[in-house]
């Protein structure tokens, strides 16, 4: 080959090569912006997703905080009467308007009493309680109901939440 044949082919094959990288560039920037393009589609969807689950969530959590502030207004409430009506009776029995009993058993146990008389009450020997007793036993009761009325709001608020958020317990 002459350097004249070499040349023209020379320029033609470099030419070539710098069209090819160029169109080589072009697809590649087209690759890459349809990635581009892509990706931002994807991170929108999530994005709206993200934002719609943490609606729910908060939907869910306005509505759970309703609900556990109104459970605990009804304990109130709850314990409020309780209290009234604990207050009513101890009232009642400083008064005399109630006089409390318990039945005595002379000289046996009281759980081996005859059955017959204790399921009459008619013939069963009773000792009056003093008002400070009876109040005493009272305040224990009440105690209790009232630690019985927590225990079921405790019971409540828990299913409550785990029925709301559906969780799975075992």
């Amino acid at each position: 080959m002459t350097a004249t044949t070499w040349r023209p082919l020379a320029v033609v094959l470099l030419c070539g090569a710098i069209a090819g990288w160029t169109a080589q560039g072009w697809r590649k920037d087209a690759s890459i912006a349809d990635l581009q393009r892509a990706a931002a589609a994807q991170k929108s969807t999530a994005a709206t997703a993200l934002a719609q689950a943490t609606a729910r969530v908060l939907t869910l959590e306005r509505a759970t905080g309703a609900a556990l502030a109104q459970r605990a207004d009804h304990l109130t409430q709850e314990q409020t009467h309780a209290k009234t009506e604990r207050e009513r009776f101890n009232d009642d029995v400083r008064s005399g308007a109630v006089r409390l009993s318990i039945p005595v058993a002379s000289g046996q146990c009281a759980a081996t009493a005859d059955t017959a008389a204790t399921a009459g009450h008619w013939h069963e020997a009773r000792a009056k309680l003093e008002p400070a007793t009876a109040a005493a036993l009272d305040a224990i009761a009440g105690d209790g109901d009232d630690a019985t009325r927590q225990l079921n709001a405790c019971i409540d608020a828990y299913n409550l939440v785990r029925d709301t958020y559906h969780v799975q317990t075992e």
